[in-house]
């Protein structure tokens, strides 16, 4: 990373460009945001950081005075938002969701779309595949549920591959919807917890990235399965610039939200029985799958041990969590040029 910070630091004499097609979100600034209370903003740290973009949310009583300084903070600088709001679960909901819409809306085109992630982590959140198949049907009745008011504020929903589905039934789930203003947040490399390479997640869900949770990935096995960790870019294992040209091909203003997670390695226990008891022949997992999955990880050994915080002081963690997000930010600044 040395090489990445020289170059940013050269830039940063000479007046650098802002990353216009870069944001941040704040899954990657848990420290800070614990540091700092619920005052902190980060559309100010990410216009501090240079950053043309960030993953925000509402006020939570959607007062009109918070969200005018949201639109105006964002036509100060010259920024773009995606905006975290939860699916309406059922009728007595959609009021509330149409008014958050509506207000992202109507912030000048600045809001890219709406955001949900809808699960947590399939082998966590469920005990069998039959739980999780009733939990499948909520979540596609609630987007069927409030399509007709994004379709009404031309305001798109970008479903996240967050550990729950595999990317070919996100993908066939979005499809069914038939509409053009429900999509997907593609994050990298969450599917390798479900026995995806990230490749494969990439090309199954690249037609429906709406924006894209941007990261490298670090990966090793452990006794009882694989550790996967966001890592600081050119780290890990991806083609960031690869990745980068194929989306703005896709779309030339799609966003890139950096999301560097700083934690201990996730656990996936795919070698243990539990882990297997959430598919089944209606959620399957191919065995090629998970030889190809075995394969890369074994042939992607991590470059230097994986970022752990166990053992680190609060004030330890928030100093590793920045040196990791700013490393994400000068790479970019010096090899991702098109973000810019």
């Amino acid at each position: 990373m040395i090489g990445a910070s020289a170059a940013a630091a050269g830039m940063m004499a000479a007046g650098p460009k802002v990353l216009r097609y870069m944001g941040t979100a704040g899954p990657g600034l848990t420290a800070r945001i614990r540091k700092m209370g619920k005052e902190w903003d980060i559309v100010e740290y990410a216009h501090e950081k240079g950053l043309g973009a960030a993953h925000t949310s509402l006020p939570l009583d959607l007062n009109p005075e918070g969200i005018a300084k949201i639109r105006r903070q964002i036509e100060k600088y010259d920024m773009r938002l995606t905006v975290g709001l939860r699916t309406a679960k059922s009728d007595a909901d959609l009021p509330k969701y149409e008014a958050a819409v509506k207000a992202c809306a109507e912030m000048g085109g600045r809001v890219e779309c709406v955001h949900d992630p809808f699960s947590g982590r399939r082998y966590e959140q469920f005990k069998s595949a039959a739980e999780f198949h009733a939990f499948d049907a909520v979540c596609k009745a609630a987007v069927q549920r409030v399509e007709p008011i994004l379709r009404k504020y031309k305001m798109r929903l970008a479903i996240e591959n967050h550990k729950g589905w595999r990317s070919d039934e996100l993908a066939a789930w979005v499809k069914s919807t038939g509409s053009e203003y429900v999509g997907v947040c593609l994050d990298l490399v969450n599917n390798v917890s479900l026995i995806e390479t990230p490749q494969q997640t990439i090309d199954t869900l690249a037609p429906y990235t709406i924006f894209v949770s941007f990261k490298d990935v670090g990966v090793d096995f452990y006794p009882e399965g694989i550790l996967l960790s966001e890592v600081a870019f050119g780290e890990g294992h991806l083609d960031l610039a690869g990745i980068v040209a194929r989306f703005q091909k896709k779309d030339p203003k799609m966003l890139f939200q950096l999301e560097m997670l700083t934690r201990d390695p996730l656990k996936v226990p795919l070698f243990t029985e539990q882990y297997w008891k959430v598919y089944d022949d209606k959620s399957p997992v191919p065995p090629r799958d998970l030889a190809m999955l075995l394969a890369w990880v074994r042939n992607h050994p991590p470059k230097r041990p994986l970022p752990q915080t166990a053992g680190l002081s609060p004030e330890g963690v928030l100093a590793l969590e920045d040196k990791l997000n700013q490393e994400c930010i000068d790479y970019a600044r010096a090899y991702l040029p098109t973000l810019a």
